[in-house]
């Protein structure tokens, strides 16, 4: 015989399914609304020859012809590019001496993109890093991306009572306009270099962000449904037919605080059923690929990592402390999907 407890878990479960599915096509008729090729992308992207047409025809297009390009400062704004987008790599590393990451090496991360779908070991300078910090200490967080929801860092307790809800994921919606860090890191000329040399083609900064992720346990971050799930579903990106991401670890990350995990390979290697079926369980993932291509990435504040979003990854809900993390991905278009 069920039990009370069991159907009240049942039907929170049913809610939360429901809820996740609502958001989703939400998230996809938006997504159409604001820009039809989005449609064409996501339906043929997460095939291999449907990847190699479109990023084919899109790099194609772009060096045939000049057109207006985001600026890498603040995606959203609009430039007159009258440059030839077919910018070769030695021009970018022409530019090392402004470049934050003095010993990095471009061509060895490429390789390391094509052979595993990422690259260890980034660090940000302590300059950087101490900006970036004094930046998320005093600015505003606003919970789950909604504008209106919004505190301080040192307010975070507070904020859950006024709002009247567990705050587990928290954004800096201005941090491109108002942190100057965040600029400079978004321009650096080797980041840039690695997107040009790994995507083909001059790269789009589509997205540019820093968030929280706060304590909670599987199933509080399984009740956000859509925002959620990538805590703690293995799943990969369809966001263009290319793309790359830079990640940034500003707080202290182990196994315990909300460390990212990766799947080597797998953007080049899938099972066919996971093309349709991204969202995969932590067995699933084994099963297929093995638990040894799995790559936990821990690190000290200022660690970083390079990923192609197609492989399959996830975070971890952070059980003893927050992490705070930036992000910058490049692609070769901007379908608007990261606007507010």
């Amino acid at each position: 015989m069920i039990s009370k407890l069991e159907q009240k878990l049942d039907l929170r479960d049913l809610v939360t399914k429901v809820k996740a599915k609502f958001e989703k096509y939400y998230y996809y008729s938006r997504n159409v609304k604001r820009d039809y090729r989005w449609l064409l992308m996501f339906l043929f992207a997460r095939f291999p020859v449907g990847r190699r047409v479109g990023s084919y025809f899109y790099r194609a297009k772009r060096s045939n012809k000049n057109i207006f390009s985001r600026v890498a400062v603040n995606p959203g704004t609009l430039l007159d590019d009258s440059e030839d987008k077919s910018s070769t790599i030695s021009e970018f590393n022409s530019s090392d001496a402004a470049s934050i990451f003095s010993n990095l090496e471009p061509n060895v991360v490429v390789e390391s993109l094509r052979q595993d779908g990422c690259y260890l070991g980034l660090k940000l300078p302590e300059a950087i890093l101490s900006q970036l910090l004094e930046y998320a200490y005093r600015a505003d967080i606003s919970i789950d991306g909604e504008e209106q929801l919004n505190f301080k860092y040192s307010e975070v307790g507070q904020a859950a009572t006024k709002y009247n809800r567990q705050i587990l994921i928290g954004n800096y919606l201005a941090i491109n306009a108002e942190c100057s860090a965040m600029q400079q890191l978004a321009q650096d000329p080797k980041l840039q270099a690695i997107a040009t040399q790994y995507l083909g083609t001059k790269p789009v900064l589509v997205r540019s962000q820093m968030g929280w992720t706060f304590v909670g346990s599987k199933e509080d971050y399984s009740q956000k449904g859509e925002i959620g799930s990538p805590t703690i579903l293995y799943h990969y990106d369809l966001d263009d037919y290319r793309a790359l991401k830079f990640f940034f670890y500003l707080t202290d990350v182990d196994s315990l605080s909300g460390s990212h995990r990766c799947v080597a390979g797998s953007h080049k290697r899938r099972k066919f059923l996971h093309y349709f079926l991204r969202g995969q369980t932590d067995q699933e993932i084994a099963d297929y690929y093995g638990a040894d291509s799995v790559t936990e990435i821990c690190g000290a504040a200022g660690y970083g990592f390079v990923e192609d979003p197609f492989c399959f990854h996830r975070g971890s809900p952070p059980v003893n402390k927050p992490r705070l993390m930036i992000q910058l991905e490049f692609a070769i278009n901007d379908y608007g999907m990261w606007e507010m």
